[in-house]
């Protein structure tokens, strides 16, 4: 039986001790440290909220678009200036989707899907899995 008065106790407000800090104005230098000191796929770093929180499974294809870079490639692989133009992109990303409404609103999200093609070179978009969750990506720019 459901006792009401137990409701009060229960504790909504989520536990936010295990976040990264906020992806929105992060500085370069420790956005490459905080990726770098993993091992996994760019997605999957960009992903993990105890690495950085706020990016999204659509942030996260956007900025990797905007970038260039594969979401498949290990964070390991990527150079310093890969790293600077992805946290360039993210801000970016950040910024119009901010302004536009939201992440649904980025360049390359509403081309992913069977059929889709990039909307810079118009090769067919690919999908996978990377880091567990569903990716899309231009196989002819990100790689």
């Amino acid at each position: 039986m459901f006792d009401k008065r137990r409701l009060g106790r229960v504790r909504l407000d989520p536990d936010l001790s295990g976040l990264g800090p906020d992806a929105e104005g992060m500085e370069p230098a420790e956005f490459r440290d905080r990726l770098l000191r993993g091992t996994s796929a760019v997605k999957a770093r960009l992903l993990d909220q105890s690495v950085l929180a706020g990016v999204g499974n659509l942030l996260a294809d956007e900025t990797l678009w905007q970038a260039r870079i594969s979401p498949k490639a290990p964070v390991r692989d990527l150079t310093r200036t890969d790293l600077d133009r992805l946290h360039r992109n993210l801000d970016r990303a950040l910024e119009r989707a901010i302004a536009n409404g939201g992440v649904h609103t980025g360049e390359v999200i509403e081309h992913r899907h069977p059929g889709g093609h990039c909307p810079r070179c118009g090769t067919e978009m690919v999908h996978g899995t990377v880091g567990g969750r569903s990716t899309w990506w231009c196989p002819q720019e990100q790689v």
